[in-house]
């Protein structure tokens, strides 16, 4: 029997999602109005910090509903004999869960009233975008690789 796979329109929103989050991330360095990403035609918004970091959280949040909502369906799926998260999955959902929790608490200490000590900040800094960059790159491997999220279980 084969794993239940996500509806298309799902694993397309994620992917982008994914790409769109990691753009953003990288243009917040400011990385798009010195290399001129900016200047490219449609990309003027990456320039502008407030609204990337803006443009940022959304695509977190969206990721982060996403990762709940595969979540779920994986620990539904599991109790049902469907099958389990392959090495490269449990790899990705490791670095996703770190960089979502760690942007999380990036995003509260932006609060009025909440304040981190520096050394803090930074290390939170450095682990957010250390989680995100091993993200992407396990996924970019996975992709490269064929490796799938879910192990197909056989049944006799």
């Amino acid at each position: 029997m084969t794993t239940q796979q996500p509806s298309p329109l799902l694993a397309w929103l994620y992917r982008l999602a994914a790409v769109l989050v990691l753009f953003t991330g990288f243009c917040n360095m400011p990385i798009a109005k010195r290399y001129y990403i900016s200047d490219l035609p449609g990309l003027g918004w990456s320039g502008d910090f407030f609204l990337n970091v803006q443009v940022h959280y959304l695509l977190g949040a969206l990721l982060l509903a996403l990762a709940v909502y595969f979540g779920l369906g994986r620990r539904l799926a599991r109790s049902n004999n469907l099958g389990s998260m392959s090495f490269s999955g449990k790899l990705r959902a490791l670095f996703l869960i770190l960089a979502l929790l760690t942007g999380i608490a990036m995003a509260v200490k932006n609060l009025p009233g909440v304040n981190f000590r520096h050394p803090y900040l930074m290390a939170m800094n450095l682990a957010h975008m250390f989680s995100a960059v091993l993200f992407m790159l396990t996924s970019l491997i996975a992709l490269v690789t064929r490796r799938p999220w879910i192990k197909r279980v056989s049944r006799l």
